[in-house]
């Protein structure tokens, strides 16, 4: 029977998850995108007394609700506040073991979406924030009433993968010389005047585009990615949820090129390089019909799966 005794929200792929990392239910484990603590909490129900979880988010009130939904295991969990790119400084200070599986989980948790006050959503009125940690520095009103056109143009552009990412930069340039952008609405509205019938899909590549650069999250990914390579043991594996291109993209690139090893050209018939593979892939899956209809928020959810092959070139954290 659970020991859970926090209301938490229902994780992406919670089933697949567990299942790809947990090999060792006296394992430890790593969840570096806590949230709601939805998953930290059911890995911790499929360990055993010896197992531990340590739960990582860089938004103070996601270590609070992670601290909550795990508070029935609180000898076996411990939740910090952190980013990608202080988790090995994390793991030294707080005495890490070797570590069976870490999980990221990508992007936004529903919190973020949920909460109108942290102006994540283009679909609520709430003022023009989108930072995951409100003790960050910038805003997006920043990069909204600051930013060059040329730069917001192409952030919308880069990030957004939005093709009409120029004509949407002029329009919020324009409407920003009137008045500052200081409401989630105000940017919906200098979007939709571009076209007489604004997509939503547009709309979702703006807001998305704007909150990755107001959070550096391709740069903070490219952190996770070589925390995890430094922090795996033999046989540790690490699991990757993301939810657009941009991410998984880099995930692909990243481990694809430590699971394939030899970096000579095509042409070279016997390999020079003398790379070995690193790690090997073992899972890629997408949420199924059945958790879509329950949970829309699985639908674009994408996780790669990957575990570190003995003795091929582990690092010492």
């Amino acid at each position: 029977m659970s020991k859970l005794t926090a209301e938490i929200h229902t994780p992406v792929l919670e089933k697949e998850v567990v299942d790809a990392l947990v090999t060792n239910k006296s394992g430890a484990y790593l969840d570096v995108t806590s949230g709601s603590g939805g998953h930290s909490a059911r890995i911790l129900e499929r360990l055993d007394s010896a197992g531990r979880l340590f739960a990582v988010d860089r938004d103070s009130e996601a270590v609070s609700q992670t601290t909550a939904a795990t508070n029935a295991y609180a000898g076996q969990a411990l939740v910090l506040r952190g980013k990608f790119s202080q988790l090995v400084q994390l793991a030294q200070e707080n005495r890490f073991p070797p570590l069976n599986g870490i999980l990221f989980d990508l992007g936004m948790s529903s919190y973020h979406i949920d909460t109108v006050a942290r102006g994540f959503s283009y679909q609520s009125d709430g003022p023009l924030d989108m930072r995951m940690s409100r003790d960050s520095a910038r805003t997006a009103v920043d990069l909204v009433n600051d930013a060059p056109e040329e730069t917001l143009a192409r952030v919308i552009k880069e990030l957004g993968e939005e093709r009409t990412a120029t004509r949407i930069a002029r329009s919020i340039s324009r409407l920003r010389a009137k008045q500052p952008l200081v409401m989630t609405s105000d940017l919906r509205r200098a979007v939709e005047a571009t076209a007489p019938k604004m997509p939503t899909k547009t709309l979702a590549r703006v807001f998305q585009a704007i909150r990755m650069w107001v959070n550096e999250e391709l740069e903070e990914l490219e952190a996770a990615l070589r925390a995890a390579k430094k922090l795996l043991p033999d046989r540790g594996r690490v699991a990757f949820i993301a939810y657009h291109s941009l991410e998984d993209r880099q995930v692909k690139a990243f481990f694809g090129a430590l699971a394939r090893g030899c970096i000579c050209p095509p042409k070279v018939p016997v390999c020079v390089c003398g790379q070995v593979p690193e790690f090997t892939k073992i899972l890629r899956c997408r949420a199924s019909a059945e958790e879509v209809q329950r949970n829309p928020r699985a639908r674009s959810a994408i996780m790669r799966v990957f575990e570190r092959i003995p003795n091929a070139g582990r690092e010492t954290p």
